[in-house]
């Protein structure tokens, strides 16, 4: 009898391995994919750009935050935005951008307020995402981003067959309005998600990111100064941008972050997290994402603040 449960448990349990990880290798067969996979386009204008740039990165507060050609025409350096979720976690989004860092670019990130709370800097489900984009990217991952994301890959896995399936079955999907932000095509040339720029503001949704800041999290970032400073780089942190209702409810988490910041932190601030809070009218349909009128304020001030810094 036991070695009857035995058996069918052992079969079971790889049953159950083997589905999820047929999930996990499928190809994504949806004629309209997430804005994740401009990860690839992004990573070709990084590769493409050889000489000095100025490199965005942070997570959707900042492929949401700028109109590079602002940016691009006040410093006179060519701009790309590599940024996409903040979901994949800090440690992911500095160890991608890296790779791709030469002597004189300038990196400047603007983390979400999130990324200093816990362990949010490895990273939760979004990461999966990426890695599906670029799975030769699984060589930046550590046992704590596994563990991490660990909890999310078994839903992760059955909801990409049930895509495939159903995308098999239906041939295509039917295209929305709604699809034309967020997919691999809402990236302009430089990287900016453009395509909302026009459009009214939704319903925003508002964020409470209250907890205890990690230490780490600055450690790990002194030690991205550290690498992009022998590769002839310089590295700045703007703070996000981030809506008046949102920073209320948050500020006194936020203050503390930007303490441990500025007494831990080894590189240049540019900016204080004031200079970033706007309106809500300002923002599309979250409390980090700034529709077309916010993304060029932000844009301006950016730029007038790294002009003084690249002088």
């Amino acid at each position: 009898m036991m070695k009857h449960f035995i058996k069918h448990s052992v079969v079971f349990a790889v049953g159950v391995f083997l589905l999820v990880f047929i999930g996990l290798v499928l190809p994504n067969n949806n004629p309209v994919r997430t804005v994740d996979y401009s990860l690839l386009t992004k990573h070709n204008l990084l590769q493409q750009n050889k000489q000095p740039k100025v490199v965005l990165t942070g997570g959707s507060n900042v492929i949401f935050g700028f109109n590079s050609q602002i940016l691009q025409d006040n410093l006179n350096y060519p701009v790309v935005n590599h940024a996409i979720h903040a979901g994949y976690g800090l440690k992911y989004i500095m160890e991608d951008v890296l790779q791709f860092v030469n002597k004189g670019d300038v990196i400047v990130l603007s983390p979400e307020y999130s990324h200093f709370i816990g362990d949010n800097y490895y990273g939760k489900e979004p990461l999966l995402f990426s890695l599906t984009v670029k799975p030769s990217n699984l060589k930046l991952v550590s046992l704590q981003q596994v563990a991490s994301v660990s909890e999310f890959i078994p839903q992760f896995s059955f909801d990409r067959i049930k895509s495939f399936a159903y995308n098999k079955v239906k041939n295509q999907l039917r295209r929305t309005n709604s699809e034309k932000n967020y997919t691999e095509f809402s990236i302009n040339k430089f990287g900016d998600h453009y395509t909302h720029w026009d459009d009214k503001s939704k319903d925003l949704k508002f964020y409470n990111f209250n907890g205890v800041v990690n230490v780490a999290v600055i450690e790990f970032l002194n030690s991205i100064n550290s690498q992009i400073k022998r590769k002839g780089a310089k590295f700045f942190i703007s703070f996000p941008s981030l809506c008046s209702s949102t920073y209320k409810k948050n500020k006194k988490t936020i203050i503390a972050i930007e303490k441990k910041l500025k007494k831990y932190g080894d590189f240049k601030i540019l900016d204080t997290p004031k200079d970033h809070v706007y309106e809500d009218e300002l923002f599309y349909d979250t409390s980090y994402h700034l529709n077309g009128d916010g993304v060029t304020i932000r844009s301006k001030k950016l730029a007038s603040e790294l002009k003084e810094q690249l002088k």
